[in-house]
């Protein structure tokens, strides 16, 4: 029964493809959100999406985590990302992918810098506004040695 279930729920979630989502489209983004942790810094970016085959994209980026209590960053991400398109207008996806993070620690007499390497894993979800306009929301965690850190971020993007 569970596999029945399973199955169904698979057809239904593969029904519908959006123009967004199909092999050569792509799209350019602006994000805002925030990274959790011992010091919560709000982030700021810019990404762009490229559909390689329906559904399957890649997903580089720049992020700034603005300095908050003495930390900041910049971070390089390279995402993947597997759209599930419910319907015309709104799609889920898994997210998986590589970071390199550039971290500076400012103190009231000194300072240090991190370059770290790490890994990303999370979910989004986006709703296809119009046929150039989407608007999502994206929860991933950010694994790198010291600054570990769940992530939160909204994105409005510009397809074509």
């Amino acid at each position: 029964m569970k596999k029945l279930v399973f199955l169904v729920l698979l057809a239904i979630v593969s029904l519908g493809a959006s123009a967004q989502t199909k092999g050569g489209e792509s799209s350019v983004g602006f994000t805002i959100g925030g990274g959790f942790d011992h010091v919560d810094n709000a982030t700021l970016g810019i990404d762009y999406r490229y559909c390689i085959f329906d559904n399957f994209r890649i997903n580089p980026g720049l992020t700034y985590h603005v300095k908050n209590e003495g930390l900041s960053s910049w971070a390089i991400d390279l995402n993947a990302n597997y759209v599930f398109s419910l319907n015309d207008w709104f799609g889920f996806y898994p997210l998986a992918g590589l970071d390199l993070s550039f971290w500076k620690i400012s103190g009231d007499h000194d300072s240090a810098n991190f370059t770290r390497f790490g890994a990303n894993i999370g979910l989004g979800a986006e709703f296809y506004a119009t046929d150039n306009l989407t608007i999502g929301a994206e929860f991933k965690y950010l694994g790198v040695k010291d600054f570990d850190r769940p992530m939160l971020g909204f994105r409005i993007g510009y397809n074509f």
